[in-house]
C-alpha cells in the first residue's frame, strides 16, 4: 500500500504535510492499518492537485495490488472516517459511491449543491417575463431565425430566476450579454438595485467594469440608461478577508448587503471560495455567474464552473421556462426537447456564436478542434495559410531565443518608451509570452531572464536593477491591505515627481499606485504561465509548448492559453506536443456534478 505514495512522493504529488496528516491519523485511529495512512495521505494532497476527493476505484487501478474493498473496509473500521448522513465530526468522509474526502470539502461540497439547488427552486412558478417591447430593443430579432439569440435567452432567464450561469467561449458576448439582461433587470424592477460586480482577481475585475462601461454607451446611444455600480472588486475584498483567520466578514449570520451579485470569470472560482460567496447571500438576492467552461479550472480544488454547467443544454429546459422562451425568443421553437427536463439545466445559458473568432480565424477552428480532443484538425489548421491569425513554430527549425528576440524584445521595447504611464499600461497588452511551466529552458524564469538581459545590452535598465522602469510584474500572494490580489498584473514607471512606483489599474476605470516596498511577492511578468493569464487578453500571444507528453499538456491548457489573443497567436511547439495537449483531457475528481444533476 505504502508504495503508492512514496510513487507519488517522487513525482511531487505528495507533500510532507500530506504524510504528517496520515501520519496524526494513525495516532488517533482506533484500528490503524496501511490502507488508511495510505488513503489520508492520498486525500490530503488531492486538494493540493485540484481534486476534491480521492475515488478509491482509482487508487486500486492498475497493478499495484490494492484491492478498493479492503480499503474500504478498513476505513470504515478505523474510527477516523464516517458516513455522509451523519454529522460532520471526523477527518475524513466517504460517500456511497467511494469518493475519500477531507471533512471540510465534503461540507463544502455539500452545502454549495443545497445552496444552488434551493436558489433556483425558490424562483420555480414565477413569472417574470420581460416585456417584449424591451427584449426587442435590447436584442433586436432577426426576420427569419433559424435558431434563437442566445443572448436575447441569458436575458429571459436570467430574468426569471435568482440563479443563472452564462458560459460561452471569447468572443461570445458575455459582456455585451450581462450589460444587456442588467437594463432588463433593473427595468423590472420598482426599487433601486444595490449591485455587485465581482472576479476572482484584480486584473478580471477590471476588465469586467471597463467592459460593462463600454456596453453602457452603447446602450445610452439606444437611450436605454443603466445605472451601474461604480467600481468591481475581487470576491474576497468584496466578502471581507480577514488575514490570519479562516472564513470570511460576510458569511450566512451576516450576507452581503446586494440585491444582485454578479460574478465573472467563474471557472476561475475554486470550491471553498464559491461555498464562502453562495453562504453569504441572502435569500432573495439573485446570482448571475459568467465564464468559460472549457478554460483551465481554478488553481486550488474544485471545478466548479463545469460541474455547474454539466449536461446543460436548451433540450433539457422544463416546460414552463421553455414556455416563456417561446413567447419571447424567435427562433426558440427550433429547438428540440429531452424528457429528462429541467432542473439545474433552468439555470444554465450557453452562448454559442463567436463573434470574435469567426469562419476565417485558425484561432477559433483550432480552439474547437481542441475541445473536440480532435488532434488531426488542430495540426491541419495551424499548417492552413488560409488561417494568418494562427502560426505553429517548430523548435527543430527556430531556436526560442531567435523567436524571443524578433516579437518578445521589441515588445517590451515598446513599453519602455512609452511617454506615459497610461499609453505604456496599454502597450503592454499588445503582446505576452505564455507558457505551461514556470521553470526550464521554455519556462517563465528563463524567458523573463533572457528578455531582461537584452535590455540591459539595450540600455533600458541596469544589470540586476529590480525597479526599472517599464517592468511589468505579476503578483503571487494575497494583499488585502493594499487591494493586491494572486494573479493581478503591474507596471513599474515613476510617477509626476520621479518617485518610482507600481501602477496597478483601479477598478474604477483608472490607475492606482503602490509603493514598490509595500508590494507582496510579485515576479517579472514579460512571460506568465497560462494559469496565471486567467481573465487576461492580449493582442498577439506566444504560447510556448514543453516537450511532448509533459504532464501539463492538455485541451484546457491548449485552449486557455490560445484564447487569450485577440488577434493573433503564435504556438512555439513540436506537432506531438499538440497532439499529447488534445488528446488529454483533464478530469478532476469532484461529487458536485452528481449532486447537482442527479
Amino acid at each position: 500500500m505504502r508504495k503508492v505514495v512514496t510513487a507519488a512522493v517522487a513525482d511531487g504529488k505528495v507533500n510532507s504535510a500530506d504524510i504528517a496528516f496520515a501520519d496524526l491519523l494513525m495516532t488517533l485511529a482506533q484500528a490503524p492499518s496501511d490502507e488508511l495512512w495510505t488513503a489520508a495521505a492520498l486525500a490530503s494532497a488531492a486538494v493540493q492537485n485540484g481534486d476534491v476527493c480521492v475515488m478509491l476505484k482509482d487508487l486500486a487501478a492498475g497493478d499495484n495490488g490494492i484491492n478498493a474493498d479492503a480499503v474500504h473496509d478498513a476505513l470504515q473500521n478505523s474510527g477516523m472516517v464516517q458516513k455522509p448522513q451523519q454529522p460532520v465530526t471526523l477527518p475524513l468522509v466517504l460517500d456511497t459511491d467511494g469518493r475519500l474526502y477531507l471533512a471540510r470539502y465534503w461540507q463544502e461540497e455539500r452545502d454549495l449543491a443545497e445552496a444552488l439547488q434551493t436558489r433556483l427552486q425558490a424562483s420555480a412558478g414565477t413569472d417574470q417575463t420581460p416585456p417584449l417591447d424591451l427584449l426587442d430593443a435590447l436584442f433586436p430579432a432577426p426576420t427569419d431565425p433559424t435558431e434563437p439569440d442566445w443572448q436575447r435567452v441569458a436575458a429571459v432567464v436570467a430574468a426569471q430566476q435568482q440563479l443563472c450561469v452564462i458560459t460561452g467561449g471569447p468572443g461570445t458576448g458575455k459582456t455585451r450579454t450581462v450589460a444587456r439582461l442588467l437594463a432588463v433587470l433593473l427595468a423590472q424592477s420598482r426599487d433601486s438595485q444595490r449591485i455587485a460586480l465581482l472576479a476572482p482577481t484584480g486584473k478580471a475585475a477590471a476588465r469586467l467594469l471597463e467592459s460593462l462601461r463600454a456596453e453602457e454607451l452603447n446602450l445610452k446611444a439606444l437611450n436605454i440608461h443603466i445605472d451601474l455600480p461604480a467600481s468591481a472588486s475581487t470576491m474576497h475584498r468584496a466578502l471581507g478577508y480577514q488575514p490570519g483567520r479562516r472564513g470570511f466578514r460576510h458569511n450566512a449570520g451576516n450576507p452581503l448587503p446586494f440585491d444582485l451579485v454578479l460574478v465573472d470569470e467563474a471557472s476561475m472560482v475554486d470550491l471553498s471560495l464559491m461555498h464562502s460567496l453562495v453562504s453569504a447571500l441572502a435569500p432573495e438576492t439573485r446570482l448571475i455567474m459568467l465564464g468559460d467552461r472549457d478554460q483551465l479550472a481554478s488553481v486550488d480544488a474544485g471545478n466548479v464552473l463545469g460541474d455547474i454547467v454539466g449536461y446543460a443544454s436548451p433540450e433539457r429546459y422544463s416546460k414552463p421556462l421553455r414556455d416563456v422562451l417561446l413567447k419571447t425568443c424567435p427562433g426558440f421553437d427550433t429547438i428540440g426537447t429531452h424528457k429528462d427536463n429541467g432542473g439545474m439545466a433552468d439555470a444554465i445559458v450557453q452562448l454559442q456564436h463567436s463573434y470574435r473568432f469567426d469562419s476565417q480565424s485558425g484561432i477559433g477552428h483550432f480552439a474547437r478542434a481542441v475541445n473536440a480532443g480532435d488532434a488531426n484538425a488542430a495540426c491541419n489548421v495551424g499548417s492552413d495559410t488560409n488561417f494568418p491569425d494562427l502560426k505553429f513554430i517548430n523548435p527543430d527549425q527556430t531556436p526560442l531565443h531567435t523567436h524571443l528576440l524578433t516579437r518578445a524584445l521589441p515588445a517590451a521595447t515598446a513599453v519602455i518608451e512609452n511617454s506615459n504611464v497610461e499609453e505604456a499600461m496599454t502597450a503592454l497588452q499588445e503582446y505576452r509570452v505564455l507558457c505551461a511551466l514556470q521553470l526550464g529552458p521554455r519556462g517563465v524564469e528563463q524567458i523573463n531572464q533572457f528578455i531582461e538581459s537584452k535590455l540591459v545590452s539595450l540600455r533600458h535598465m541596469q544589470a540586476n536593477q529590480l525597479w526599472y522602469r517599464g517592468r511589468p510584474i505579476l503578483i503571487n500572494r494575497n494583499d488585502p491591505a493594499n487591494n493586491l490580489y494572486n494573479g493581478d498584473t503591474g507596471l513599474i514607471w515613476p510617477d509626476d515627481n520621479g518617485n518610482t512606483m507600481a501602477w496597478f489599474p483601479d477598478g474604477e476605470g483608472g490607475v492606482r499606485t503602490v509603493a514598490p516596498g509595500r508590494l507582496p511577492a510579485h515576479q517579472t511578468c514579460y512571460a506568465m504561465t497560462v494559469h496565471k493569464t486567467q481573465g487576461s487578453e492580449f493582442t498577439n500571444v506566444l504560447m510556448v509548448l514543453p516537450e511532448e507528453r509533459h504532464p501539463l499538456l492538455s485541451q484546457d491548457l491548449l485552449y486557455t492559453g490560445i484564447t487569450r489573443a485577440r488577434r493573433n497567436v503564435e504556438v512555439y511547439g513540436s506537432e506531438g506536443a499538440i497532439r499529447a495537449g488534445c488528446e488529454t483531457k483533464r478530469v478532476r475528481a469532484s461529487g458536485l456534478l452528481g449532486q447537482l444533476w442527479w
